[in-house]
């Protein structure tokens, strides 16, 4: 038996042994029709019928319809509409004239990156003062041992609140254990306790708690390596994806890590091969509150001897779109790596690709790229993406568009500057394939309330104008972040509210469609049911 064929059987065992299904066909065009036969394949959940009734349903399906009745059974939308008659006897729940959307997918975030965080990881992104963030971590210091640390490492910016600063060490010393906040912009602050732990394994803080320079990065290694075990990473990951299901994300398309064997100093690093163990362990035990989708990084260079070692490796014994209903893998990025060689690669096997673009100059190379590689090995229906693009112009959408290659926006509550993007009006009239991402987790925030908030006022947290005349409506926003992701995650039964279906969708506190433009970022879901399953429930 040859090399390739042994070591696809042992990834196939250690796939069954997992729970997951059978391995796809890693060959090119592998279309929509054969992903949704995939999916139906897989066993409906074991959860109970319901009824939802009395509810305002945006079901961000073609007609955009409104409707105030949906039947979920086995995990799908058996029903939508007004009046509807049901089978069986599902559980009926009156919503009380909610607001109710579809799950949303954030199509490119770093959610395994905060499921990875040391210490009791508590995400602080839906706090606006400081004496809110103080009374969360109070909170959350009910349920953790005395002594051990409070943590939020990358959830959380500092521009969340009045005067762009994190909380003080006076401040945080009202909470009963050890705190340490590093945000994703802002800067690292810890209380007594917490500077105590760490100048005691030989960490720097100021009197004020502020960690700085490199000793950010010797506290954040030094917390990985005393804090983080198997169980405390599973812990980790389930209070990150359990946070953001009262934010209303039912799906994460993760987007990968800088790679690093041991536990490291950067916030953005982790160990590509073993960070996604913790959700893998939560799925076998039935514990997921959101759907997962796992992209790879590489960062290959192009003079690499020999040429591709990581990224060749990868393509030869890893599956695209390769899992189930709850998990799977998705392709190459959020860097392809390797220069117009990985790219090459990644189209003869099949593959999707991913980077992102931070100027104008940087897109025109990416797209230069891809045009290069697609006079060689046609690319058009492998869905690759471009990330971010802060500036994009027309003629770059183009060209984009004419390769069929898609966009992803957003990443703008914590920008400073004036039109710095992205042209979210010129790329809503145009036909490029576009849809929302936050790319939160690490260098800004995920909750989706903040993103839409900046995409629909034009303004990031503190309040400053960023988009010019690039702002949205409510629903283009809403579409964004729903029915317009089904492309870039190759799925189709996600995204709306529609029969067939996977039942995801979150019941909001209030109506997002109406409520003043500073409330926006105030919104979060009372209930969110994801495959029909009710990972959050207020209601």
């Amino acid at each position: 038996m040859d090399v390739s064929r042994r070591r696809f059987l042992e990834r196939a065992a250690v796939a069954a042994a997992l729970g997951l299904s059978g391995p796809p066909s890693p060959l090119r065009g592998y279309g929509e029709a054969r992903l949704r036969a995939q999916a139906r394949q897989t066993a409906p959940p074991q959860v109970a019928d319901l009824h939802l009734v009395n509810g305002r349903f945006h079901t961000m399906d073609a007609a955009t319809r409104v409707v105030s009745q949906v039947w979920i059974r086995n995990g799908r939308f058996a029903g939508v509409g007004n009046n509807l008659s049901t089978q069986g006897n599902p559980r009926r729940v009156d919503l009380r004239g909610r607001t109710v959307i579809p799950g949303i997918v954030d199509a490119h975030n770093h959610i395994v990156l905060v499921g990875n965080r040391p210490g009791w990881n508590t995400p602080l992104e839906h706090v606006f003062t400081i004496e809110d963030c103080v009374a969360a971590l109070k909170a959350r210091a009910n349920g953790v041992p005395a002594g051990e640390m409070i943590t939020c490492v990358g959830p959380l910016a500092a521009m969340q609140f009045a005067g762009n600063r994190l909380p003080n060490l006076t401040e945080l010393d009202a909470v009963p254990r050890p705190v340490y906040l590093q945000a994703a912009q802002g800067g690292t602050r810890t209380n007594a306790e917490g500077k105590k732990w760490l100048e005691a394994r030989g960490v720097t803080v100021a009197a004020d708690g502020a960690i700085t320079g490199q000793a950010t990065g010797q506290a954040l290694q030094t917390l990985r390596k005393e804090l983080l075990t198997a169980e405390t990473r599973k812990r980790s990951a389930a209070d990150a994806l359990q946070y953001y299901a009262t934010l209303g994300i039912t799906t994460h398309r993760d987007s990968g890590a800088f790679h690093a064997d041991a536990p490291a100093p950067g916030i953005a690093s982790e160990n590509t091969y073993t960070m996604h163990e913790p959700f893998l362990a939560l799925m076998r035990e039935g514990r997921l509150a959101a759907r997962l989708r796992f992209d790879f990084l590489h960062q290959d260079s192009p003079k690499a001897d020999p040429p591709l070692p990581t990224l060749s490796d990868r393509l030869k014994n890893s599956f695209p779109f390769f899992g189930n209903d709850w998990i799977r893998t998705g392709g190459i990025g959020e860097f392809t790596g390797g220069g117009l060689d990985g790219l090459r690669a990644i189209a003869r096997a099949g593959w999707r690709g991913e980077d992102h673009s931070l100027s104008l100059q940087n897109a025109t190379q990416l797209i230069a790229a891809r045009e290069t590689v697609n006079k060689e090995i046609p690319i058009g229906g492998l869905r690759w993406i471009i990330s971010h693009i802060p500036a994009f112009s027309s003629e770059l959408a183009d060209r984009a568009n004419a390769l069929g290659i898609g966009v992803l926006v957003g990443w703008g509550p914590t920008r400073t500057g004036t039109n710095v993007g992205p042209p979210y009006r010129m790329l809503m009239r145009h036909a490029i394939r576009k849809a929302f991402h936050s790319d939160g987790g690490d260098i800004t925030v995920i909750n989706p309330w903040l993103n839409f908030s900046t995409m629909i006022t034009g303004r990031n947290l503190a309040g400053d104008p960023i988009l010019g005349d690039q702002t949205l409506t409510r629903q283009e926003t809403l579409w964004l972040a729903t029915a317009a992701t089904k492309w870039f995650i190759w799925e189709d039964d996600l995204g709306s509210i529609e029969v067939g279906n996977h039942a995801d969708l979150a019941v909001l506190d209030r109506d997002y469609f109406t409520v003043p433009d500073d409330q926006i970022k105030r919104v979060r879901s009372v209930m969110t049911v994801v495959g029909g399953k009710v990972v959050h429930n207020e209601v």
